[in-house]
């Protein structure tokens, strides 16, 4: 059975606990993964451009094997955090609301979060089921990939075409969401790190978790 997510409660420091040690561990081995298989893909996608980073995984030929099991790994652990964070990444009205002034919140770091955002705000819940969405599609994508001898040409010049597209469009995903949990949200990252925010974060960035760990309405 997997841990359950952390069930956050104020410490004596003025912190409070946010992510188990176990959900940390999938994110950063998943995350891993991830940008392994990401950076391998580029390169071989890339070659006049991002050949460069070929050598950091042994040259062209070992790239391309171990770049479906680098995806593996992401698909494996990821499985492990969905389960993990299934139950606080329902939606719910105040993530409408929050994803309605989106690009507010983005330009406005510091601002205070919508008065009813629980655990994970809507853009991380956005971003967590584009992420579910594209493992499947990965996963099934590069299977047809790896053994494309099995697979009727035209399929796989799809998969081929739909694995390439999704991988430059998951990069960039990647990459708001790094700019979310450091620059645009200042206090996050290090809740992937120690486990733990500050009070005045959990009551400035999520007001509603926070009311909840508090007692209050």
């Amino acid at each position: 059975m997997p841990a359950p997510a952390a069930s956050a409660a104020p410490a004596s420091t003025g912190e409070i606990a946010r992510h188990s040690g176990y959900a940390r561990f999938l994110h950063w081995a998943g995350g891993l993964c991830f940008i392994l298989g990401l950076l391998s893909g580029i390169g071989l996608l890339f070659k006049p451009q991002f050949g460069w980073l070929l050598p950091m995984f042994g040259g062209k030929k070992l790239a391309e094997e171990l770049h479906p099991w680098f995806g593996l790994g992401f698909t494996f652990f990821f499985v492990f955090q969905f389960i993990n964070w299934l139950g606080r990444m329902r939606w719910t009205a105040a993530d409408f609301a929050f994803l309605r002034k989106v690009f507010s919140h983005v330009l406005h770091p510091n601002a205070p979060a919508p008065a009813e955002t629980g655990f994970f705000n809507g853009g991380q819940k956005a971003y967590f089921w584009s992420v579910a969405a594209s493992a499947v599609l990965f996963l099934a994508t590069g299977i047809v990939y790896w053994f494309k001898e099995h697979f009727p040409n035209g399929l796989y010049l799809v998969c081929r075409f739909t694995h390439r597209a999704a991988g430059i469009v998951v990069a960039v995903m990647l990459l708001a969401h790094i700019y979310k949990a450091t620059i645009g949200e200042p206090g996050t990252f290090r809740s992937m790190i120690g486990g733990k925010v500050t009070e005045e974060w959990a009551r400035l960035r999520r007001p509603r978790w926070h009311r909840d760990l508090k007692g209050g309405d």
